[in-house]
């Protein structure tokens, strides 16, 4: 595994385990299983509704706390601090774990501003190693900064090889802010398994197209959670760091950038009160 350095010193994975959309009663085992075969950051959200078979994962693991990586998310609207506060509280009663590593703010609704300024709060105390944002674009970031005094270490959105985000990378660049890759493999749609290009350029190393996908985003920096219930595809998805992409071979990985979202979640199309 390789990690990267947060702008607040925090080592993070740069590749996780998304659990989105795995029911409750099966969470505990998949992360279990993620564990077991080396992962050491695992990414939810209240609105997944599984933080709980999360934390019982890390408690339940026998891998020791400090070497995990828990980022969780609260994306309810909230207005004030004190309801910011509330949603807070919910997840890590959830989680039942004594801190989360990366707590997010899902979505910029609500009023981001406020809720970021509890968010500091709650990071200084020592609730969260670290805090940072996730689907904000350039119409509701600057709030985010101009208003706080502590920088998000990342800003998580959707990024594949279809929707590579190179403006994105340029605009966070001067923040010292990382991008971080929801549905790095685009849902597994769009053919991306069976990409030419991919496949052509995995052929040459002994990989999957879909260890070409990730490789990609991981060479430039970018942090992956690619989700996946199967052991299997786990082990593949964690298995990027014995090659490297050729000049050429990023060149023609490039081409296949769409410029536009491609899972059909809204993004930088929307505007949001701050």
């Amino acid at each position: 595994m390789e990690y990267k350095t947060l702008n607040n010193g925090a080592e993070m994975p740069m590749v996780g385990l998304g659990v989105y959309d795995i029911p409750e009663r099966e969470t505990q085992r998949v992360v279990e299983d993620a564990i077991s075969v080396g992962y050491r950051s695992i990414d939810t959200a209240a609105m997944y509704y599984n933080e709980r078979g999360v934390g019982d994962a890390v408690r339940a693991c026998g891998v020791p706390r400090e070497q995990l990586f828990v980022t969780t998310k609260i994306c309810e609207p909230c207005y004030t601090r004190d309801e910011t506060m509330r949603t807070v509280e919910h997840s890590m009663r959830e989680l039942r774990l004594d801190y989360a590593d990366l707590m997010l703010l899902h979505w910029p609704v609500g009023r981001p501003a406020v809720m970021w300024r509890a968010l500091e709060e709650l990071y200084k105390q020592g609730l969260f190693r670290a805090i940072g944002v996730s689907n904000f674009y350039p119409n509701s970031f600057p709030a985010i900064v101009e208003s706080g005094d502590v920088m998000p270490v990342v800003n998580q959105c959707e990024t594949s090889v279809l929707y590579q985000q190179r403006e994105m990378l340029k605009y966070l660049r001067p923040y010292g802010v990382d991008l971080e890759a929801w549905s790095p493999l685009a849902e597994g749609k769009h053919g991306i398994f069976k990409n030419a290009t991919l496949t052509a350029i995995g052929r040459q190393y002994g990989k999957t197209a879909a260890q070409v996908a990730l490789r990609f985003l991981v060479q430039q920096g970018i942090i992956v959670i690619p989700k996946t219930t199967h052991v299997e595809r786990m082990r593949e998805n964690i298995d990027l760091f014995d090659f490297t992409l050729s000049g050429d071979d990023l060149q023609a990985i490039q081409r296949l950038d769409t410029g536009h979202n491609v899972t059909g979640w809204p993004s930088d199309a929307l505007t949001y009160p701050v």
